[in-house]
Order: structure tokens, then C-alpha cells, then sequence
């Protein structure tokens, strides 16, 4: 016997078969060169942006991103990354880019030391 009592053989359960759909890749990979800062914020000294990277199909480019405590933002004026990596400019956190992800960057900056 199946699980919740159903039979592991589902050849009488009249289900049918659909094939996956031709799987279409969009452009999720940003230009960290091609971007526009929607919004800034410093909020308990961390910095966080609402960046928009023209192109980008998913979130329509737009990303919350968080920098650490006392960031110049100088050190991303031409270039904003949006991944993690190990150098100094790197953001300490990402949100999705909605209102609530907006308010979660906000209230996590003002529960950091």
C-alpha cells in the first residue's frame, strides 16, 4: 500500500501524462556596468539600494541589495555587482525587490549592531 492508503501502481488512477514545455532561457545574468540606482537608503549606517539592471527579464532587473555598516558608496559608483563574492564591494545581503523585501532590508539593518 501507498502512501495516505493510495496504490503505488498508477496505471487505474485515470491521470494523464503532459511533457515538459520547451524550457526558455531569459537574460537573469546582470551588466554590473549597466544599472540605475532606484532608491537609497542608509538605515542604521548600512547602506541599501534598490538597483535596476536594464535587460534582466526576472524581477524586471531590479534588486535589493544591502552593503555593510559605514559603505562609500563611491566604491560602487560605476560598477554594483549584485552577486556575493569574497572582495570588499561585495553586498552582505539581497532581497527580493518588493515592498516587503524593502521593509525586511530595513528592519534587519536596524537589528544589526
Amino acid at each position: 500500500m501507498g502512501v495516505y492508503g493510495m496504490s503505488s501502481d498508477s496505471r487505474g488512477c485515470g491521470c494523464t501524462f503532459n511533457p515538459l514545455q520547451e524550457l526558455v532561457r531569459v537574460n537573469s545574468t546582470p551588466d554590473p556596468t549597466n544599472f540605475e540606482i532606484v532608491r537609497k537608503i542608509r538605515e542604521n549606517g548600512y547602506l541599501i539600494l534598490w538597483v535596476r539592471y536594464p535587460g534582466v527579464k526576472n524581477y524586471e532587473g531590479n534588486k535589493i541589495l544591502m552593503y555593510d555598516k559605514d559603505f562609500d558608496l563611491k566604491r560602487i559608483q560605476d560598477r554594483i555587482d549584485p552577486h556575493f563574492f569574497t572582495e570588499g564591494d561585495s553586498p552582505i545581503a539581497r532581497f527580493v525587490p518588493t515592498a516587503a523585501g524593502l521593509a525586511m532590508a530595513i528592519i534587519l539593518a536596524n537589528n544589526l549592531p
